[in-house]
């Protein structure tokens, strides 16, 4: 097996590397961002041309520096950042301050991370409402055309999205989610491939939970193809035409992360239907208060709020 070498074309017109490398697990210190900074620059010099961060993840000096230490020319990088919700009525200057950090020339998509404002100290407000952030954001891509190469969303579901496109004149070229084989996102993802927005998931491997990676089938498909449990449920959603962002410090697992087989159709298909078994249909994130009690608060919204499905669909 090679790695995955597979892009998408977005419809902003540039192409995004199925396979990236996420970032959430830095924590600021000197130790974990020394970790940190060579984690990504080996990946990216092992064949890695996708790098997934954002403002609140607290990296992305650390990003930056790596990828200008990488030796792989910027041109061949494909960079992912997003909007902090305390800065949706701040866009501009959040922005500036990610392309400070990072020092990379330009952003190659820039998010907003989630579809809510929050106020500067951390508080729920509705103010300004998504559409109106993503019309800030338009505005940015116009001023900085150079800066900012494409623009995108997180966490949307059909109930934001489309109340975002009714005031869009730009169509988000991606949203990113969580999706893994207990939380599949098929309705989501038709939409979103309806709309022209490709779908990018984060937590692609469902938190490394034994109910997955465990799974009598899933291990025997690994046994057959010679792989890891996590690189036949990676497999399975490159095979989707989604996009994966697998975060990992551990040079062998990373290496792993980009090398799939192919599936047979049937394979797919129980993948496809795995959440189907009881128990097994559900969200893995918690989210700043999102919990399994029937009442799921993610920052001060609820999921009906977010047109999310509950944390646990029987």
């Amino acid at each position: 097996m090679s790695i995955c070498t597979k892009k998408f074309l977005l419809n902003s017109g540039f192409y995004m590397p199925a396979v990236g490398l996420g970032t959430w697990q830095g924590h600021v210190g000197s130790k974990a961002s020394t970790e940190m900074r060579d984690t990504i620059i080996y990946a990216l010099q092992k064949g890695y041309r996708h790098i997934d961060t954002a403002a609140v993840y607290g990296v992305e000096e650390i990003v930056g520096e790596a990828i200008r230490m990488s030796g792989v020319p910027r041109s061949e990088i494909f960079l992912v950042t997003k909007l902090h919700s305390t800065h949706h009525a701040h866009v501009e200057e959040a922005f500036l301050e990610s392309m400070k950090r990072l020092n990379c020339e330009y952003i190659d998509l820039y998010l907003m991370h989630w579809p809510q404002s929050l106020t500067l100290d951390g508080k729920p407000t509705k103010t300004p409402t998504p559409p109106e952030t993503w019309l800030s954001m338009e505005a940015l891509k116009l001023k900085y055309p150079d800066q900012v190469r494409s623009l995108g969303v997180s966490n949307f579901s059909e109930k934001t999205m489309d109340e975002l496109l009714k005031i869009a004149t730009i169509v988000p070229a991606t949203n990113q989610v969580e999706a893994h084989p207990m939380l599949p996102q098929h309705d989501l993802v038709k939409y979103m491939n309806e709309k022209g927005i490709l779908t990018t998931c984060y937590s692609p491997l469902g938190q490394y939970v034994p109910a997955i990676l465990q799974n009598p089938h899933v291990l025997d498909l690994a046994r057959k193809h010679n792989v890891t449990a996590a690189q036949i449920v990676l497999a399975w959603e490159v095979s989707r035409d989604l996009v994966v962002i697998p975060k990992s410090t551990n040079l062998e697992r990373i290496m792993q992360n980009i090398t799939y087989p192919e599936l047979a159709p049937e394979d797919i298909a129980f993948l496809n239907d795995f959440y189907k078994a009881p128990g097994m249909h559900r969200r893995l994130c918690q989210i700043n208060g999102g919990t399994p009690t029937g009442h799921d608060i993610v920052m001060g919204w609820t999921y009906e709020e977010l047109g999310w499905e509950p944390y646990t669909v029987e």
